[in-house]
């Protein structure tokens, strides 16, 4: 991704906004790979994911209007209208992970990318963040963000309180805010 990258993906959101049809077809080729990625790795089903991304935007069309450029670049407004979109599918078809299994290859879902490649420069930032997690956290943050899970699904999981769970939660935010610079 180019420094120019959310200069380039406000204006399409912004046509968008207007009724640009090209703009969507234009930031589809541009961001469906990586919001593609995201849900699957969240559903883990490829036609469950290619139904949800055609979900995500349809509500990009619908909502691109409310996209405010002060408040987040428009990547992250994508990414989290995707990650919504998957949890709501995920609820809607009662698909939810809670086997020790599964909880393991959540957390084994934070992969260092590649060294030396800059696109994912932020990827590896979050990655080492990450990495400095105490394991329970690490676990919590992994199946709340990349499964989809609620907390109180995430304490039954994990087999633990939901109030500890979101202690876990809260106090992985504050680390990887600090962490990462935000």
């Amino acid at each position: 991704m180019t420094a120019n990258a959310p200069h380039i993906h406000a204006g399409l959101m912004n046509q968008i906004a207007c009724g640009d049809k090209d703009a969507l077809a234009q930031l589809y080729h541009l961001l469906s790979p990586k919001l593609l990625g995201i849900i699957l790795r969240m559903v883990r089903r490829r036609d469950w994911a290619e139904e949800i991304l055609h979900d995500t935007f349809i509500q990009i069309w619908q909502s691109a209007i409310y996209y405010d450029e002060q408040r987040s670049e428009p990547q992250i407004w994508l990414c989290h209208i995707a990650r919504n979109r998957a949890i709501d599918y995920l609820r809607k078809h009662e698909h939810r992970c809670c086997s020790v299994e599964e909880i393991s290859e959540a957390e084994d879902s934070f992969q260092a990318p590649p060294p030396g490649d800059d696109v994912h420069q932020e990827a590896r930032r979050l990655h080492h963040c990450m990495d400095h997690l105490p394991a329970e956290q690490r676990q919590s943050i992994a199946l709340a963000y990349y499964r989809g899970l609620s907390q109180t699904e995430i304490a039954l999981s994990m087999n633990q309180p939901e109030g500890t769970v979101k202690s876990w939660i809260r106090r992985a935010l504050t680390h990887l805010r600090e962490c990462i610079g935000l």
